[in-house]
């Protein structure tokens, strides 16, 4: 829902007191050591090493210092969602949301197989079993929270209302075609993608500043859009804060009706942007996506604005145990 997913497998963690013999789940007392704070949060080792070590993976050329950064990132956005949740009365470790990890981890070792053949998964994306729970508690509690936003009477409730904020300059509509850098997505069901990104970095850029050429000469931006862009959406976008990344934002917000953008960089890509006029018609007939969209925009902002509240700090044993750990 928010920024970067790290890639999570399909399985979880079943509460159980095993024969002996038995795979053993539990984490041991170094998995569980805090190694970081995030705000008032302890952050285990098991869970640094999941985010580091899929970072590492994923950024291959970059460096300790670059890789360091990014998973305190990651860790900030990930507990930031638990004290975001604290406003709304929402406790991660709630009986429901403990059963929802629970209902996931029945199913995971069933499609594992085992409890040995889960664990061998959980391994393979340097992952335990306490981290996945811890996961999948995350997730629920970030829709709990989406839930409390649209249940707080605090924005739009009705297709009428949200009718009108989408006609109110709180939105903008624009299209937009945008040139995948490589390996920028994972492709998935329903993907806004229709490819994981075949070009390098130059190489999108290049192609983006050939359709900003054309564009500019006169040429049809449909056409431009079926010809050169990469997402599956060919029809106008309608726009809040919260739903883009800041650059994107700004970019489609200077525009006024029938301007294009220049070439915008964002987290996928390198797009280019053109105001477009509203069109009632169409807003209705999209009007649950917008409103789907809008909320989560809603949420974006308020976790924002908590990550920037929230600050980590290394506990004595983040550079003697922890960084020892990732060079095994």
């Amino acid at each position: 829902m928010f920024r970067r997913i790290l890639s999570l497998i399909v399985c979880a963690v079943l509460f159980c007191t095993c024969a002996q013999g038995c795979t053993s789940l539990a984490s041991t007392a170094e998995e569980k050591r805090a190694v970081l704070t995030v705000g008032e949060y302890e952050v285990p080792y098991e869970l640094y090493y999941y985010v580091s070590m899929n970072l590492r993976r994923d950024m291959p050329t970059a460096d300790d210092k670059t890789i360091e950064a990014e998973t305190f990132e990651m860790l900030t956005e990930i507990y930031a969602v638990f004290d975001l949740a604290e406003d709304y009365g929402i406790a991660f470790d709630d009986k429901y949301i403990a059963s929802v990890a629970d209902d996931a981890a029945k199913r995971a070792i069933d499609e594992c197989g085992s409890k040995s053949e889960y664990k061998k998964a959980l391994e393979k994306n340097y992952m335990n079993d306490s981290v996945f729970r811890f996961l999948k508690k995350h997730e629920r509690t970030a829709d709990e929270i989406l839930s409390s936003l649209m249940s707080s009477g605090k924005y739009p409730s009705t297709n009428d209302a949200m009718r009108a904020t989408v006609l109110s300059d709180e939105f903008v509509a624009v299209k937009q075609v945008i040139v995948l850098f490589e390996k920028s997505v994972t492709i998935g069901e329903n993907t806004y993608f229709s490819t994981g990104g075949e070009h390098t970095k130059e190489e999108a850029l290049e192609i983006a500043e050939t359709v900003l050429k054309k564009a500019q000469s006169g040429e049809d931006f449909d056409s431009l859009m079926k010809e050169y862009g990469e997402s599956l959406i060919l029809d106008e976008q309608y726009v809040c804060r919260g739903m883009w990344n800041k650059a994107e934002e700004d970019a489609v917000f200077a525009l006024s009706q029938g301007q294009l953008s220049a070439v915008v960089e964002g987290e996928s890509g390198y797009s280019v942007f053109l105001a477009v006029k509203k069109n009632e018609s169409n807003i209705d007939r999209r009007i649950e996506e917008i409103t789907a969209s809008y909320y989560e925009a809603q949420y974006n902002i308020l976790l924002e604005q908590r990550i920037a509240k929230l600050e980590v700090k290394p506990l004595e044993a983040y550079g003697s145990y922890a960084g020892k750990k990732d060079e095994n």
